[in-house]
C-alpha cells in the first residue's frame, strides 16, 4: 500500500463516497490518517459499516447532500464551514449514469446525467473553493470515465458529461494553478463494482476482450491513482486525465 504523509490529517471531501469506487476511496484516505468528510445522496449503509470497522473510522465524517441542488450544496458548505477552516483535497466521483441509444433517449435522462455528474461537479467545487483557497497547495482531482475519451454505445448523455469534466479539468487547472490548487482528473475503465453488476454479461467479456490485461479494474486500484494525484508525490502535474483502464483505449 502507498503512504503519503502530507495526507495526514488534511481535511478531504469527496462526493459520491457511498458508491464501490467511493468507499475505497474514503477507504484509502482513513489509511493515509487523514479526515474524510464523505457524502452521499441515498445510500449510507457502506459508509456506516466503514466507518464502524475501520482503525480510523472516527476520522470519517458521513454527510448527506444532493450535489444536483445549488441550494442544498450551499447549506452544506455552510455546516461545512464550521467544521472545517480549510479543506485539502477535493475528489469529485458522484455520478449516475441512465443509458439508452439516442433515438430513444429522454430530455430527463440527458438533463439527469449533466446535472449530476457535470454540474455537480462544477457546483461543489465553486462552492468550496474559498476552502481550497485557505488550505494552500490544495487539490482537486474530478473522476471523470473512459466514456468521456471514446465512444461508448448508448451513453450519449454520460460521455458528454464525462466529456466535459476532463474539458473542466485543463481550464480550471490552468485557472487556479498560480492560487495554488492543482486540478486533475482519473479516467477509470469497467471496474468491478455494483453499477458494472447491471451490464449484460455479453457486453463485459466483449470489453474484458478488448482490454490488454484482460481483466476488470479493482476499485482499489482507481483510489490509489486518487490518492497519488492528491500527494506531493504529484506536485508537478496540473491538468491531467490519468486514464486506468487496463490498456482498453491505449493508442
Amino acid at each position: 500500500m502507498s503512504h503519503y504523509p502530507d495526507l495526514e490529517a488534511k481535511n478531504v471531501v469527496i462526493t459520491g463516497a457511498s458508491g464501490d469506487i467511493g468507499l475505497a476511496i474514503c477507504e484509502k484516505y482513513l489509511k493515509q490518517n487523514a479526515n474524510v468528510y464523505a457524502i452521499y445522496h441515498h445510500d449510507n449503509s457502506g459508509l456506516e459499516k466503514l466507518k464502524s470497522s475501520h482503525p480510523q473510522g472516527d476520522n470519517l465524517h458521513i454527510q448527506q447532500c444532493d450535489i444536483a441542488d445549488v441550494d442544498a450544496v450551499s447549506q452544506w458548505v455552510e455546516q461545512l464551514e464550521k467544521q472545517a477552516k480549510a479543506i485539502h483535497v477535493l475528489v469529485n466521483n458522484a455520478g449516475i449514469y441512465k443509458d439508452n441509444v439516442f433515438s430513444a433517449m429522454t430530455y430527463e435522462e440527458f438533463d439527469q446525467v449533466i446535472k449530476v455528474n457535470l454540474y455537480g461537479t462544477f457546483s461543489m467545487t465553486k462552492q468550496l473553493l474559498p476552502l481550497l483557497r485557505h488550505a494552500r497547495n490544495s487539490t482537486v482531482v474530478n473522476i471523470s470515465s473512459v466514456s468521456g475519451v471514446t465512444s461508448s454505445f448508448g451513453q450519449t448523455n454520460y460521455s458528454a458529461a464525462k466529456a466535459g469534466i476532463i474539458g473542466f479539468t485543463r481550464t480550471l487547472a490552468n485557472e487556479m494553478a498560480a492560487k495554488g490548487i492543482r486540478v486533475n482528473a482519473v479516467a477509470p475503465g469497467m471496474i468491478e463494482s455494483r453499477m458494472v453488476k447491471k451490464v449484460p454479461r455479453q457486453i463485459v467479456r466483449t470489453v474484458m476482450s478488448a482490454i490488454p490485461l484482460k481483466r476488470l479494474g479493482r476499485v482499489d486500484e482507481i483510489a490509489n491513482v486518487v490518492a497519488f494525484l492528491s500527494s506531493d508525490a504529484s506536485s508537478y502535474i496540473v491538468g491531467q486525465t490519468l486514464v486506468a483502464d487496463g490498456g482498453l483505449v491505449m493508442r
